[in-house]
């Protein structure tokens, strides 16, 4: 069985490489891609994901809000998120959503 996982990052090449990644780890299943937070979270709440990798510093809806929408939402299960970011600062506060790791760029 596969983790289904989706990946989100404003940066195209950020974006490529990760789910370049994911693609090449046989336990993970990539069913989605976002540029953007919003369409990552419209996604996550009509179709089962369990793992999201996720960019910090996105236009509208940064991906620590999107991480604080997810964590709010009782009525679903909550995928595990693991951030993927240049900003070293919001390491704890990372945490602090629950995320269950914290990959500093350039990777």
């Amino acid at each position: 069985m596969k983790i289904r996982c989706i990946t989100v990052d404003d940066e195209p090449l950020a974006l490529n490489m990760i789910s370049s990644f994911v693609r090449q780890t046989p336990f993970l299943e990539l069913v989605a891609e976002f540029d953007n937070a919003i369409d990552a979270l419209n996604y996550i709440q009509s179709n089962p994901v369990q793992l999201l990798l996720l960019d910090i510093q996105m236009a509208d809806l940064t991906g620590m809000e999107l991480a604080r929408v997810l964590a709010a939402d009782a009525s679903k299960h909550k995928p595990f998120i693991i951030f993927t970011t240049a900003y070293s600062e919001f390491a704890l506060e990372g945490y602090r959503v629950d995320a269950i790791d914290y990959v500093l760029k350039p990777f």
